[in-house]
């Protein structure tokens, strides 16, 4: 007997059919981060410092991408419920991402950096390699937030509201982000601080997201950040120092974004209204 029938038979079992729902809804959220922390994890272990690294990297995130995508089409909960939409104002969205990129870099890296050198300028004609590099950072992004924003907290907000969802994709995120290698090999307060940096910058994609309703803001806001620190010749002072003000400057960030937003909302409630006024009929005077 489905949910909807269990509903229909009376409200004395509203909730424990709600109860069912959510389970059903932690198990699948479960199994998908296993599924991708699994392939993920395997992949960095074994092909570690190998000629295969990054082809088998680039077929890992199209691999878990794929297997995210194919279990919302067989759900048929619909694509855009899980944030794979193009909204009309898309541009605005991407340069309050591209903004808070930027932000986010020259407050990490040039506050508490300093300049080592430019070997890691890249050259003046763009290479293959270069090419390739940011095609393996845009797939792993998208596989990344297509897991855990549009997958994971989409339903966990379902069944335990927005807050708590956040706490638990990003939590999951950052232990999927950390190579498993690192868990035997670094001790644990290395291990803290390298998960603190994701812990926030996730709870920040969340509220993106959150706000947004698409995937598209925290796709490009996370995959500009990666690009311009592969290409920014700076080191951070000390890990500490730099986890301390990632955290702050993720802190101040979500505020900002929601400045924006709530800026951008205003303005296509505008735009919305002209539209609506500009496609009614005139009025026939002699009516």
């Amino acid at each position: 007997m489905t949910c909807d029938r269990i509903l229909s038979c009376g409200q004395d079992i509203h909730l424990p059919c709600k109860v069912m729902l959510r389970r059903s809804l932690v198990i699948k959220c479960f199994i998908v981060f296993a599924v991708a922390f699994g392939i993920r994890q395997a992949t960095v272990a074994l092909l570690n410092d190998t000629p295969y690294e990054s082809g088998t990297g680039l077929l890992t995130s199209f691999g878990i991408a794929m297997i995210t995508l194919l279990l919302i089409r067989f759900e048929g909960s619909g694509f855009r419920e899980h944030g794979f939409l193009i909204p009309k104002r898309a541009r605005r969205l991407l340069t309050v991402s591209l903004f808070l990129a930027f932000l986010y870099i020259l407050v990490v890296l040039f506050v508490p950096g300093g300049i080592s050198g430019f070997e890691a300028l890249p050259p003046a004609s763009i290479s293959w390699g270069l090419l390739f590099s940011a095609v393996s950072v845009l797939l792993a992004v998208f596989a990344a937030e297509t897991v855990f924003r549009g997958y994971i907290q989409t339903d966990l907000d379902k069944a335990f509201g927005s807050y708590v969802s956040m706490v638990v994709v990003s939590v999951m995120f950052s232990f999927y982000m950390v190579p498993i290698t690192l868990y035997f090999t670094a001790s644990l307060k290395e291990l803290v601080y390298l998960s603190l940096p994701l812990f926030a910058e996730s709870v920040f994609l969340c509220f993106f997201f959150k706000d947004t309703k698409t995937l598209l803001s925290p796709i490009a806001f996370a995959a500009t950040v990666i690009l311009l620190e592969m290409l920014t010749p700076l080191q951070p002072t000390s890990v500490e120092y730099t986890t301390l003000i990632s955290l702050i400057c993720y802190a101040v960030l979500v505020p900002i974004m929601q400045a924006f937003m709530a800026e951008v909302k205003e303005q296509n409630m505008k735009f919305e209204v002209v539209e609506e006024v500009d496609s009614e009929e005139p009025m026939d005077d002699d009516v």
